[in-house]
């Protein structure tokens, strides 16, 4: 499904949410651009008799670099922090932990689900980066946070940005990964909410958000908020471990299906929840045991 957005600039839809597949943009333009290549595999046939000269991959997640591998003479950007991620299927199982975390064959499910291909070879953008295609220029944005090289794209002229896994959706924000960051993501929302986009595009759902008073954006920051008191409550009325933590279900509150990969998002989210209480002096931990820093109880935790 294709939406036409500005001239130039096209939406390439997925709708709902699927292992694999996102939302993605088209510029056709002097030099023809794909953000994204989660699309679905009847675009692949379209995209192909007509192939982009220049793809840039918002972060290095199967979803959203899907189908990069298809057009081995376009140049490829992406953010060096997820280099490991998509050299090699070793090093995106150890970013998610998965290497210690799951079983070989539910490591082998998870690749599959996500289509993981590698990428052998890419150029490095940055945060602030102007790229232009001819006749439109867009910025990059580098929000880490969901992972190390997440990136979202401004486009000024347009009025959007296009903001790829920070995508509002009930789901909720997502920071699994041995290098994601709850400091990071809060500190990604806040810098888009400064913006003042007219409107944002998600990569995932429904694509077009309007947000003027910032409610929406709030509302998602607000989660991550409320994930980190029930964690530190947990923690403050006695559970000491990551898995002890995890079993009460803070962040997921019930696990979706497959219950397998969603236990593991799940232990390495309220993980990087405890390392963000660590950065602000709340917690402590000796080897796997962690523990409260400070003599107060969590209502006056200053999140």
């Amino acid at each position: 499904m294709r939406h036409q957005i500005d001239r130039g600039i096209q939406l390439i839809q997925f709708p709902g949410f699927h292992y694999a597949n996102c939302n993605c943009l088209l510029l056709e333009d002097d030099l023809r651009c794909l953000i994204e290549t989660g699309f679905d595999e009847s675009e692949l046939q379209v995209l192909i008799k007509s192939p982009p000269q220049l793809i840039i991959n918002s972060h290095g997640h199967g979803d959203h670099c899907r189908y990069t591998h298809a057009f081995p003479e376009a140049r490829v950007l992406m953010h060096p922090a997820d280099r490991s991620i998509v050299e090699s299927a070793k090093g995106y199982l150890k970013e998610f932990n998965f290497d210690s975390l799951l079983s070989p064959e539910w490591s082998e499910i998870f690749l599959q689900a996500m289509c993981y291909r590698p990428i052998e070879s890419f150029e490095e953008m940055e945060d602030g980066q102007e790229i232009c295609t001819g006749n439109i220029t867009f910025q990059v944005l580098h929000m880490p946070g969901h992972c190390a090289g997440h990136c979202c794209f401004f486009f000024p002229e347009q009025g959007f940005v296009f903001t790829s896994d920070i995508e509002f959706s009930e789901f909720g924000p997502w920071y699994g990964m041995v290098h994601s960051s709850v400091a990071d993501q809060l500190n990604s929302l806040d810098r888009l909410a400064a913006i003042g986009a007219e409107y944002y595009i998600s990569g995932h759902g429904t694509p077009f958000i309007r947000d003027p008073e910032g409610q929406r954006l709030m509302a998602y920051r607000a989660t991550v908020l409320e994930r980190q008191r029930r964690v530190a409550a947990l923690l403050y009325n006695g559970r000491s471990t990551i898995e002890e933590i995890a079993r009460e279900l803070p962040i997921y509150r019930r696990l979706p299906r497959p219950e397998t990969i969603f236990w593991a998002y799940e232990l390495m989210m309220v993980l990087n929840h405890l390392r963000f209480l660590e950065e602000q002096g709340y917690a402590g931990h000796d080897g796997d045991t962690w523990y409260p820093a400070k003599n107060l109880g969590t209502a006056k935790l200053s999140l």
